[in-house]
């Protein structure tokens, strides 16, 4: 997260996980995706753009009415090892105003973010768990179709 903003968290959760399984479970899904499904309930859907900015970083655009200012805030997960060698999933979150009142709002907003986006690390981190837990194993793949010739018994 190389932008300027106005307030910045971060969440560290530590997985019991191998860290390239978990980074394939974090790129095979929507990661953030819940995070606008819970947002967008708030009535948000016309204020809102959403997008993913990058591999790993997601960015939330709020227009706050036509004569006033929007928000912005990013969010960044990221997948490494401690120093321990241990992994470790880190949600990183920035925000920040376009004007002074937009900033304002941004702050006082911002615990609001922190804790949407606290609960949403620790579901991540529970998610990649439960997927290294499990026995998984490749489907079998299925045999060919075979093609056979059917007269129209005239």
């Amino acid at each position: 997260m190389t932008r300027s903003y106005d307030v910045t968290s971060t969440f560290v959760q530590t997985i019991d996980a191998d860290p390239d399984t978990a980074k394939e479970v974090l790129a095979t899904i929507d990661p953030m995706r819940s995070v606008v499904d819970r947002l967008m309930a708030l009535g948000l859907d016309d204020r809102v753009i959403w997008s993913r900015t990058g591999a790993e970083t997601y960015s939330l655009i709020w227009r706050f009415g036509p004569e006033a200012g929007h928000a912005r805030i990013d969010w960044k997960l990221a997948v490494e090892a401690d120093s321990a060698g241990r992994p470790m999933l880190t949600l990183q979150v920035g925000g920040r105003g376009s004007d002074p009142d937009a900033r304002v709002r941004v702050l006082r907003a911002w615990l609001l973010v922190e804790e949407l986006s606290k609960g949403h690390a620790a579901r991540l981190a529970h998610m990649v768990e439960e997927y290294e837990d499990e026995d998984y194993e490749e489907p079998e793949a299925a045999p060919a179709p075979r093609l056979m010739a059917v007269g129209m018994g005239l």
